[in-house]
């Protein structure tokens, strides 16, 4: 029994963990990405160290425009799987919150039948006292003869 309360415990504790980690992570997510951008700032101005053939090299990049129907399915994309992951999460701790209650009606099943052995077992234990107490003489032995009445200073 205490192997798989003890096994029970520990299957809690990590399911636990992993649902608090993804937890954590799903709401902290956004801010460590924003986080991380503010940590680069140099704040070194590097305009006096540009010459005017790297200007000229400069002027003649493409650029790319960004394409915003993509970045919202992946928003999309992101949000579906959050709530999968909650979703799973959730379902795991329910299913932790079903294991405990099993594990808490075994644990009162058990006590309340080592309760009701112990008590049969203290039942028969004070039987048997009594019954052997029964069998016993009381046997008392006098030191002194209080029933002398031959003057003597032994009766006074």
């Amino acid at each position: 029994m205490a192997k798989k309360f003890g096994k029970v415990l520990m299957v809690t504790a990590a399911l636990g963990a992993v649902a608090a980690g993804v937890y954590y992570y799903l709401q902290g997510k956004d801010d460590f990405v924003d986080d991380n951008f503010d940590d680069d700032d140099d704040f070194d101005n590097f305009d006096d160290d540009l010459d005017d053939d790297e200007t000229a090299k400069e002027a003649d990049r493409n650029y790319v425009d960004l394409d915003l129907e993509k970045a919202e399915e992946f928003k999309e994309g992101l949000d579906a799987a959050k709530v999968e992951v909650t979703d799973k999460v959730v379902g795991a701790a329910k299913a932790v919150g079903e294991a405990v209650d099993t594990v808490k009606e075994e644990a009162a099943e058990a006590v309340t039948d080592a309760t009701e052995k112990t008590t049969d077992a203290v039942k028969e234990a004070a039987d048997t006292v009594k019954k052997a107490a029964e069998k016993t003489e009381v046997k008392v032995e006098e030191f002194f003869d209080d029933d002398d009445s031959d003057g003597s200073m032994d009766a006074m």
